[in-house]
């Protein structure tokens, strides 16, 4: 079953082209596993100064593309706009914020901080992707360093606000919803969280 019809691999004749998680499977296999092919140049790092523009666009792409579905286009501008290469600084100097690349260019970012600063709750904020290198594993990628952060380790419990199109991605990461309310609050996002024990 394809998992992605934009997959950038450039071994079309792959009997796996297209098929992300059993591709990962398949090189995972070897006694020496080497990355996907399409995924040799990918990588994570902390945001760094001017980096803000580029995760702007990644946040306006994706919502342009990824939420339409979901939210109205009025939500849409306003969230674009709550997401200005300025805001983004702001939150990178207020928070641990990392990107993905694929090369130089910034394909993927989300940021983890203190929950309004307490030190045993945590939150997960502005993890996006570009819609052509979503189902590649990168979503997961960005949390599973955020997960790593010390803001996160720290934490008993980190909450992450989520649009209604990325529900079912934190619950595959183990975030179960806060309350046991699965609707939207006031602001439109869906409020999860993951406890430790």
């Amino acid at each position: 079953m394809e998992e992605n019809k934009n997959c950038p691999c450039k071994k079309k004749s792959c009997p796996r082209h297209g098929s992300c998680s059993e591709c990962r499977r398949y090189h995972a296999g070897f006694d020496r596993p080497r990355p996907v092919r399409c995924e040799k140049h990918i990588s994570t790092r902390p945001f760094r100064p001017g980096d803000e523009k580029d995760v702007a666009n990644v946040i306006r792409r994706t919502l342009e593309i990824s939420n339409k579905d979901d939210y109205s286009p009025d939500f849409i501008r306003a969230n674009i706009g709550s997401h200005s290469p300025d805001v983004v600084a702001a939150q990178a100097r207020d928070a641990h914020f990392y990107v993905v690349t694929d090369r130089k260019k910034i394909i993927g970012c989300g940021g983890i901080t203190g929950y309004w600063g307490s030190t045993e709750e945590s939150y997960i904020m502005s993890v996006f992707v570009l819609p052509e290198y979503q189902g590649r594993g990168i979503g997961k990628r960005i949390v599973e360093t955020l997960e790593s952060d010390e803001y996160f380790t720290r934490a008993r419990r980190t909450e992450v606000g989520s649009s209604i199109t990325a529900v079912g991605f934190y619950r595959k990461m183990g975030y179960e919803f806060k309350n046991g309310i699965t609707t939207p609050d006031e602001y439109n996002v869906v409020r999860l969280e993951k406890r430790k024990p």
